[in-house]
C-alpha cells in the first residue's frame, strides 16, 4: 500500500502493527531522506518564517473525535513517584491532576507566561516568611469513576496521603522531604508546614510531575506500576507497553463541558522515520521535529500543516561527567573538557545554524535576552589549545580512556554525540567508547546513577519554575541531581534564592548561580534547538505554552484542545 494511500483508517482501532504498515515507510528509507535534506542545508538560515506563539482560536469549540500520535517515548513505569520519564507525563497530565498549574494556551499571554492557575486548589497564600501554605480546595471534585475509587470525592486527606508518600521515595521524594507537616483542618483546607521558608513552593506543585494519586491503589496493590487512576480529563482505558495508550474523555471531570475530544491514542514509536511518514500519511495529528529541513519534507506533501517554532530558554541535554570521582572531579579536567568541544560548529550543523550554544537554567529568570557566547564564560568558548594545556597541567597530558552512554531522542542527537567524541579525541586524546541504549534503560540507568566515565545527560524537561530548575537540580542532597553536583556555594546559593520574595534580588541570585555553574562547569550544557511542533490543519488549541509542548510534559493542554471537522 503506498504511502499515499488516501482511505481513512479509524485510530479508535489501529494497533501499532497496523499503524506502522499503513505508514508506507521503512526506517532506512526516511533516514537517507532526512539525511540527504541536512547536508543540503548549509545555508540554512538561523531564523524560521514560523511563529513562536499561536494564539487560542476564536472560534467556539466542537466535541468529539479522536487524536492521535505517534510517540517516541514509552514510560519506564506508570509510577508517578519512581519516574519524571516525559514517556509517562505524556498521558499522566492528562489522566491526573496537581494542586495548582501553569495556563493553557487559551488564558495565556504568550510562551512563557509563567502565572499560576489553580487545578484542584482554588486558592493559595502562604504565611509571611513563606514556611506555611494554605491550599483551598475544589468542592465535588471526583477521583474517575473506577475501582476501587469508584467516583468518590477528593478532599484534603487525599493530597496530604499522596504527598507523604511521594517523600518517602522516589525522584520528586527532595520536594516533598521539605514538608514537616501537612494539616487538614477541614474537608477542603489544606495547610502545609515547611521546614524552612521558599516563597517558590506554589510553583513547585504546579509542576506536572507532582500529580496527586489515590491511597487506594497504592494500599491495593502495594505500587502505582498496574493502574493510573485520577481526577483529570481522560481516564487511562489501555496501556499496553510498546504498543499504545488509549485515553477516553472523563464524564466526570470537574470542568464541566471539557475535555473536547472523545479519545486520544499514544501509539508507541521510538523510530523518528516513522513518526514523520506517519503525520505525514495522516495516521498522527502532532509532531515534533528537531530541523528547518524536517519541517520543510513535511510540508512538501502536507502543505496546510500548522507549524510552531518552538524557542527554548534553555538546553535539556549535555555532557554528564561522573564528577565524583577522578579525573572528572578535577574542575581543570572539566573546563579542558568544555573547551575542546565546539559547540558553534554543533550549532551550524547538526542544527543547521538554527541553535543556541547551550545553557541549563532559563534566561529568562535572570536577564531579558538569550544569553551571548560571551556571557557563557571562558570555559564555554571552543580554545582546543588552551584546554590541551590545562589537562596537562591536571596531570593527563596523553588524555585518557572513558565511556558514554545516550538514547536518541531525535535523529540529530547521534551526529551531535559523536561531533563531541570526534572533539575530544583530537583536541585531548580522550578516546570515549559510545553506547546507544533504548529509552527504557537508558533513563533508569541515567537516573539511577548506575554509571562511570561520560553519560549524555538531561535536565527533564517538564520544569518550568525557578526553584525547580535551581535548588531541586543542583542541590547537592537533591533526588533530582542527576549531574551530581557537589558544591557547597551553589548548595548556599540556590538556599538563598528560594527564599528571597523580592523578583528583582531572585534575578541577581539566579545569575550567580548561573556564573557559578559555568565557571566549575558543574553541567556541560551543549548545542540546541528548541525545533517545531507541526500540527495537523484540523487541530485547534494544541500549540506549545509556558516553555512545554503539548506533545509531552505540556500535555494537560490537551484538556482544551479540539477538532474542527
Amino acid at each position: 500500500m503506498p504511502a499515499t494511500d488516501p482511505r481513512p483508517i479509524s485510530h479508535r482501532d489501529a494497533t501499532r502493527r497496523d499503524f506502522l504498515k499503513r505508514a508506507g515507510w521503512t526506517s532506512a528509507g526516511m533516514t537517507a531522506l532526512v539525511v540527504g535534506a541536512r547536508r543540503g542545508s548549509a545555508s540554512a538560515q538561523p531564523g524560521s518564517a514560523y511563529p513562536d506563539w499561536i494564539p487560542a482560536s476564536s472560534k467556539p469549540p466542537k466535541r468529539g473525535g479522536t487524536l492521535a500520535r505517534a510517540s517516541a517515548w514509552d514510560p519506564p513505569v506508570i509510577d508517578p513517584r519512581l519516574t519524571q520519564s516525559v514517556g509517562l507525563f505524556q498521558f499522566a497530565a492528562l489522566t491526573s491532576n496537581r494542586l495548582v498549574r501553569y495556563p493553557f494556551v487559551d488564558e495565556a499571554a504568550g510562551t512563557t507566561d509563567l502565572s499560576l492557575k489553580g487545578d484542584l486548589a482554588e486558592a493559595w497564600q502562604s504565611n509571611a516568611d513563606a514556611r506555611v501554605w494554605t491550599f483551598k480546595l475544589r468542592q465535588g471534585v471526583k477521583w474517575q469513576n473506577l475501582p476501587p475509587l469508584n467516583g468518590r470525592e477528593l478532599t484534603a486527606a487525599d493530597v496530604k496521603y499522596c504527598f507523604e508518600a511521594y517523600a518517602k521515595e522516589g525522584v520528586q521524594a527532595f520536594t516533598f522531604q521539605e514538608v514537616e507537616g501537612i494539616e487538614t483542618p477541614d474537608k477542603y483546607t489544606l495547610r502545609i508546614h515547611l521546614k524552612t521558608p521558599n516563597t517558590l513552593f506554589a510553583h513547585n506543585v504546579a509542576e506536572p510531575v507532582t500529580v496527586i494519586f489515590p491511597r487506594e491503589v497504592l494500599e491495593e496493590d502495594g505500587d502505582l506500576k498496574k493502574r493510573l487512576i485520577g481526577t483529570g480529563p481522560y481516564i487511562l482505558k489501555e496501556h499496553t507497553r510498546k504498543v499504545r495508550m488509549v485515553l477516553a474523555r472523563n464524564p466526570d471531570y470537574f470542568d464541566k463541558g471539557r475535555p473536547y475530544i472523545d479519545e486520544y491514542v499514544i501509539l508507541s514509536t521510538p523510530d523518528a522515520a516513522t513518526r514523520l511518514a506517519a503525520f505525514r500519511t495522516g495516521q498522527s495529528d502532532i509532531l515534533w521535529v528537531a530541523s528547518l529541513s524536517e519541517v520543510e519534507i513535511v510540508r512538501k506533501t502536507n502543505p496546510s500543516a500548522v507549524v510552531q517554532e518552538v524557542k527554548n530558554t534553555l538546553a535539556p541535554f549535555g555532557l554528564a561527567l561522573a564528577q565524583d570521582r577522578p579525573p572528572f572531579n578535577d574542575v581543570r579536567v572539566r573546563r579542558a573538557i568544555s573547551m575542546a568541544i565546539d559547540r558553534q560548529k554543533q550549532v551550524d550543523t547538526v542544527f543547521e545554524g538554527h541553535g543556541m550554544l547551550g545553557w541549563g537554567v532559563p534566561y529568562i529568570y535572570y536577564q531579558d535576552k538569550p544569553p551571548t557566547a560571551a556571557q557563557l564564560g571562558p570555559w564555554w568558548q571552543f580554545r582546543p589549545a588552551d584546554a590541551k594545556k590545562l589537562l596537562a597541567e591536571a596531570g593527563h597530558p596523553n588524555g585518557f580512556e572513558t565511556t558514554l552512554f545516550y538514547y536518541e531522542y531525535f535523529p540529530q542527537m547521534t551526529s551531535q554525540v559523536q561531533l563531541v567524541q570526534q572533539d575530544l579525541k583530537k583536541n585531548l586524546n580522550i578516546n570515549i567508547k559510545i553506547t546507544k541504549l533504548d529509552y527504557t534503560t537508558y533513563y533508569g540507568r541515567y537516573v539511577e546513577g548506575q554509571w562511570d566515565g561520560m553519560a549524555w545527560g538531561f535536565q527533564s524537561g517538564h520544569a518550568v519554575g525557578l526553584d525547580e530548575r535551581t535548588y531541586v537540580y543542583m542541590h547537592s542532597k537533591s533526588t533530582k541531581n542527576f549531574f551530581r553536583v557537589s558544591d557547597p556555594v551553589l548548595d548556599e546559593l540556590v538556599t538563598k534564592l528560594r527564599q528571597t520574595p523580592d523578583r528583582a534580588e531572585q534575578r541577581v541570585i539566579a545569575k550567580k548561580v548561573v556564573d557559578r555553574e559555568h565557571d566549575q562547569v558543574l553541567r556541560m550544557w551543549m548545542a540546541y534547538d528548541g525545533g517545531f511542533l507541526v500540527s495537523q490543519p484540523h487541530l485547534r488549541n494544541v500549540g506549545a505554552s509556558v516553555l512545554r509542548r503539548t506533545d509531552g510534559y505540556g500535555a494537560s493542554a490537551i484538556a482544551r484542545s479540539w477538532i474542527d471537522k
